[in-house]
């Protein structure tokens, strides 16, 4: 037996050979199993035999035989290989085969229990023999000695006829000592019935060895980006999905981000179902992941995923400047883009149904659009693109400019007759006559236009809350001008009380006319009342007269009774501009009546109202002209309560101003 051992295991195979025949007579069922001469060893006990693992390859494998001359169903067996694995440290995937025949209809079982270490286990079985339907059956009863010492098995099958694969893709770790794994295999012909007769002349024959499974996997990860495209080679987003395959479910995995080609990775993620997902940020280089994985072998796989330029943020842009007239708007827009960078703006003034494309990576880009309508809002869009397709925008009203609202007037065919130069050297028209055409509505009052000024702001003077034409109702209430007659400086619709021209107190009437724009049209003020046009209240002195002179002085428009002039001098201009008055009210002057052509003018409304026009100061008393009931120019006493109040005010000329003027469609401020 031993010559034949040392010649197998020189031939580096150690066989099994496992005979069975199954021989029936009559009345009785009797099985067993014979050994051929060629076998050696005890099948009933574990006899270890070694296979030798390298790198190169299989050294030697392993031998399981049975020896026992009477074998019958039942019978068990148990035997082990020691697998050695020699290298540098390195693991090495190998399978436990069964190679060879097996004819048995009964299935031949097997179980496998793995060790690191070597345990003396065997079975111990007794032939038995059993009536059954009035035959004699022959089996084994067998039982174990420490085989409860093994644990639990690792796997179990039946062994087919030809190659069995016991256990698959094992996994030993060389070392120059030698890594030893101990593999108990138990192999029964179980007992069934008296089908067992189909077994009659079969036989199990064959080789328990272990084979080369080829290299160990290394631990692997394949990279999926998920990624939404931009242009240009950009991305608007972009995150990277690892996806980790390893051959040992125990593994560690680092990752780091990288503008490089590697970096080290330091970063431990969390996984779900062996996989983890990483958002990459925004940023002008590229960027990437770089994954590490140690098995539980402590195998390295590593890589790094593809890299991506990332800009998911929207570039900004602001108006920085707007430049409008009576056709075009100009913009100023700046665009800015903290990755990628601006490669065009789009602009549109119809809220973005029609784009122009301007092609061009500056931060400030001045457009102009043309060919507008005047007085027109026009919704404008901006649009600022970034090179990977990111769009910031911006939406403003933007209107032209309305043709004024003087020009407008003028070139209507009410326009104002009469024209003469103003105070401030520009060309001024005035309406004429006992009724034009110079009706407007404003702020829920009817009012008459005296003319349009130089600047194209309009002038005019209050008319009442329904189209009255002559009467009380004309006036707002009554007042005195002022409350001393006994000073020369009271005759001024604002004085300081001791020069000729001086300002910084409201007269009794600039009072009354404050009240009464702070109650009715302070809300109107910002959109449509012109605040720098200002009022005259001209107090040169009539030729020959000296205001420090004694006596009776007149002042200049006690000259221009008869001729009327819209001169003033620098320090009667009062706006709320300049800080003079509060507000941006006056009067009528006396120049401006006579320019209408007095009684024979529509300023002749039936009733006394001052204007604001100084007439003279005689043996004490202060005066200032008034407009009487008879149409003519009055003269009185600045102290005097009777004459009424008629505010005038300037509307700007941007305002837009639609209608015909006359009475029944009056001029109306949009």
């Amino acid at each position: 037996m031993k010559k034949i051992i040392e010649k197998l295991k020189n031939k580096k195979v150690l066989a099994l050979y496992l005979v069975g025949v199954l021989l029936l007579s009559s009345g009785l069922s009797y099985a067993f199993f014979t050994a051929t001469s060629s076998v050696s060893g005890s099948g009933s006990i574990s006899s270890v035999d070694t296979a030798t693992i390298t790198s190169e390859g299989i050294a030697g494998d392993g031998n399981i035989s049975f020896s026992e001359s009477d074998i019958y169903p039942g019978h068990t067996a148990i035997a082990s290989i020691k697998v050695t694995g020699t290298g540098e440290n390195t693991p090495l995937l190998y399978n436990v085969i069964f190679e060879g025949t097996n004819t048995f209809t009964t299935p031949i079982n097997y179980t496998i229990y793995k060790l690191d270490q070597n345990i003396e286990v065997s079975y111990s079985c007794t032939p038995t023999t059993k009536v059954v339907s009035g035959a004699m059956m022959y089996y084994e009863e067998c039982s174990g000695n420490n085989i409860t010492s093994l644990g639990s098995p690792i796997k179990s099958g039946t062994i087919n006829n030809g190659k069995t694969t016991l256990l698959d893709n094992e996994v030993i770790i060389t070392s120059s000592e030698g890594t030893i794994t101990y593999y108990y295999v138990v192999i029964e012909y179980p007992n069934q019935n008296n089908e067992q007769n189909a077994d009659i002349g079969s036989t199990l024959s064959g080789t328990i060895k272990v084979e080369s499974n080829g290299e160990y996997p290394k631990p692997e990860v394949l990279f999926v980006g998920n990624t939404t495209q931009g242009s240009n080679g950009w991305y608007k987003n972009a995150s990277i999905t690892s996806n980790i395959t390893s051959y040992t479910e125990d593994y560690e995995v680092e990752y780091c981000t990288t503008t490089s080609e590697t970096c080290t990775p330091n970063t431990t993620p969390t996984l779900s179902d062996n996989s983890f997902t990483i958002n990459l940020d925004n940023n002008s280089s590229e960027q990437k992941v770089c994954v590490r994985i140690t098995d539980g072998y402590n195998q390295i796989g590593e890589g790094c995923s593809l890299g991506y330029k990332i800009d998911g943020e929207n570039p900004s842009v602001t108006i920085t400047n707007e430049t409008v007239d009576k056709t075009s708007i100009k913009v100023t827009v700046n665009g800015s883009d903290s990755y990628s960078g601006i490669t065009s703006y789009k602009f549109s003034k119809d809220n973005g149904s029609n784009y122009e494309t301007i092609n061009t990576s500056e931060d400030t880009y001045t457009y102009t659009f043309n060919n507008l309508e005047s007085g027109t809002e026009y919704p404008i869009k901006v649009q600022v693109i970034d090179e990977a397709g990111n769009i910031g925008e911006i939406s403003k009203e933007i209107s032209t400019q309305a043709d004024s609202a003087g020009a407008y007037i003028l070139a209507s065919e009410n326009a104002p007759t009469g024209q003469t130069t103003d105070w401030t050297g520009q060309t001024t028209y005035y309406y004429t006559g006992a009724n034009p055409n110079n009706w407007v509505y404003f702020a829920g009052f009817y009012w008459r236009i005296i003319r349009i000024n130089g600047d194209g702001s309009i002038r005019m003077i209050y008319q009442g809350t329904s189209a009255n034409t002559t009467g009380t109702g004309t006036r707002t209430g009554t007042s005195a001008f002022n409350s001393d007659p006994y000073n020369k400086t009271y005759v001024g619709l604002v004085y300081d009380g001791s020069t000729q021209h001086g300002s910084g107190s409201p007269s009794t009437i600039m009072t009354n006319l404050n009240n009464w724009y702070n109650s009715n049209l302070a809300s109107y003020e910002e959109q449509y009342i012109d605040t720098g046009t200002g009022f005259c209240s001209d107090r040169n002195m009539a030729s020959g007269y000296n205001f420090n002179s004694g006596g009776t002085i007149y002042y200049a428009p006690y000259d221009r009774q008869s001729s009327g002039s819209l001169q003033c001098h620098d320090d009667d201009v009062l706006s709320q501009d300049n800080g003079k008055i509060p507000n941006p009210i006056g009067l009528l002057t006396s120049d401006e009546y006579v320019l209408a052509g007095k009684a024979d003018s529509y300023l002749d409304v039936g009733i006394d109202y001052w204007t604001m026009s100084p007439r003279r100061f005689y043996d004490g008393w202060a005066s200032v002209f008034h407009v009487d009931s008879g149409g003519g120019l009055g003269s009185s006493i600045v102290d005097w309560a009777v004459p009424g109040v008629r505010p005038v005010i300037n509307l700007k000329s941007a305002i837009t101003i639609t209608g015909e003027g006359n009475i029944d469609k009056p001029f109306k401020v949009q």
